[in-house]
């Protein structure tokens, strides 16, 4: 974290110190990012062989993992290319397409995809077709996926098992921040001209990493989450000086105002991000010290204390603000019930 934050020079590491750094980074999803970043610094030189050629080890799996996504876009436009729609690009992915300094030696699990409700049916069916399938899911799970949720059931290729969420909203529908995911999907633009893939626009790429940060509790990768709308919030800023105050008016329109200012709280205080003038001042409240806690190192060695009661406290909040009060007691006796059953089955979060 110190070195996140600029207050350590790599090189300066002794050897325990830096296979401690090099074990963070692993744990939190983020050492193909920090091994391009430290090979890119002018003290690498300075590292010893061993510890450079960690170093190169994770930036060539990081390349080639990119070379995979690259790959994976073309299978998945092929099979989406009839679809009368646009078919936008979220997350991870389309930071690769974009080359935004967010996808460098970013490692993700699975492409999300986002078209209009309306066309989920014909879009599924494309990509089964293209040989994806959802996995075998209770009946529950399954209502769950297809009249609550704001994406269906995970899509698996069944010979390259990559992995595809294919989604009608950026957020659940039934959740009680209210986003309005319409007027951030009505105002994407297409990649490149003539091209088949579309993007949100800079302003909601960041906030839709906000919310996804904020609304849910995968916090195992929060730090990678928080460092990528960093890099963003810094890229698009220096691209443009007018970034700043278009996003926070962009935030208050579509209903990310408060989550936008407790993220970039979090981000001055983890990466040292400049305040802008526009931001309001925030202070560390309960919530913000639970996610400090959890989107920070997962490895046992240098992780805060309390983040497993942070951990738990935050994926209660998720559920919480994702369903009504009846859905939320239908769903926690349903997963109660699962945990005295002996068969396992897909869990639906």
């Amino acid at each position: 974290m110190s070195y996140l934050a600029g207050n350590k020079a790599v090189d300066l590491l002794g050897p325990d110190d830096f296979s401690l750094l090099l074990a963070e980074a692993r744990a939190s999803g983020l050492l193909g990012r920090l091994a391009q970043m430290v090979t890119k610094s002018p003290t690498f030189h300075l590292l010893s062989p061993h510890q450079r050629d960690q170093l190169f080890a994770a930036t060539i799996h990081a390349a080639g993992f990119r070379r995979d996504v690259q790959r994976e876009l073309t299978h998945i436009e092929r099979a989406l290319s009839g679809l009368d729609t646009p078919v936008i690009l979220l997350k991870g992915a389309c930071y690769v397409l974009l080359n935004l300094p967010a996808a460098d030696g970013r490692i993700f699990s699975d492409a999300d995809i986002l078209v209009e409700k309306a066309c989920i049916g014909a879009a599924e069916a494309a990509l089964m077709l293209g040989g994806w399938a959802t996995g075998a899911l209770d009946a529950y799970d399954h209502r769950y996926y297809r009249q609550w949720s704001h994406e269906i059931p995970p899509m698996t290729h069944l010979h390259r098992g990559t992995t595809i969420d294919l989604h009608h909203s950026l957020v659940m529908p039934t959740c009680r921040v209210r986003v309005d995911t319409k007027r951030m999907i009505a105002a994407a633009v297409p990649v490149s001209d003539g091209g088949f893939w579309w993007r949100l626009r800079d302003e909601d790429l960041v906030l839709h990493a906000v919310s996804h940060l904020m609304l849910n509790s995968e916090f195992d990768r929060g730090l990678r989450d928080l460092w990528d709308i960093d890099l963003l919030y810094r890229h698009f800023s220096e691209a443009d000086p007018g970034f700043l105050g278009s996003l926070f008016s962009r935030a208050q329109e579509v209903g990310l105002e408060t989550l936008l200012n407790q993220v970039v709280w979090l981000m001055s205080t983890v990466f040292g991000t400049p305040l802008p003038a526009c931001a309001p001042p925030m202070r560390n409240g309960p919530l913000l010290w639970l996610v400090a806690r959890s989107a920070s190192t997962r490895h046992p060695a240098s992780s805060p204390t309390a983040q497993t009661g942070a951990d738990l406290a935050l994926m209660l909040r998720e559920m919480y603000l994702r369903l009504p009060a009846k859905l939320l007691a239908v769903h926690l006796w349903h997963k109660t019930s699962d945990l005295f059953t002996t068969q396992k089955k897909p869990l639906a979060v």
